[in-house]
C-alpha cells in the first residue's frame, strides 16, 4: 500500500469508494488515501475542521444562552448541510442546548494533542 494525501484537485476520485454526502469541503478537510500497487484507492480518513460552540461564559443572569446560540445560527444559516457541535460534561448546558434544538449525538470522543 502507497499512503498520501490526496490533492484537492482529485477529490473526484474518492467518488470510487465513497458517496458524494460524506466527503467534506476540501477547504476545511485534508484526506489521506491508501493506494494499491494498481493506484486503486483502499482507504479513506479525513482530518476535517468541525465547528463547535465554546467556550461559554455567562456573567450575568439576565444572559440567554438561546439568543447566544441563535445569533451564531444566523450568521452561517446560508450555509446548507453545514453542522456544527456543542461538547459538554455540564448537564445544565447539555440541556440548554437541547432548549436551542441540537440533538444529543451517541459518540465517543477521542483527543490527541500535537505537542
Amino acid at each position: 500500500m502507497k499512503y498520501k494525501l490526496l490533492p484537492h484537485e482529485e477529490w473526484n476520485r474518492l467518488l470510487e469508494v465513497m458517496p458524494m454526502h460524506l466527503i467534506p469541503a476540501p477547504e476545511a478537510a485534508t484526506v489521506a488515501i491508501a493506494e494499491d500497487d494498481d493506484g486503486e484507492i483502499q482507504g479513506v480518513l479525513f482530518l476535517q475542521l468541525q465547528l463547535h460552540m465554546e467556550p461559554l461564559v455567562i456573567r450575568d443572569s439576565h444572559v440567554s444562552f438561546k439568543r447566544l446560540q441563535q445569533t451564531l445560527h444566523n450568521a452561517i444559516a446560508d450555509q446548507k448541510g453545514l453542522c456544527y457541535f456543542a461538547f459538554t460534561d455540564n448537564p445544565a448546558v447539555a440541556r440548554m442546548a437541547e432548549i436551542c434544538g441540537m440533538e444529543p449525538v451517541p459518540v465517543q470522543v477521542y483527543r490527541k494533542e500535537i505537542r
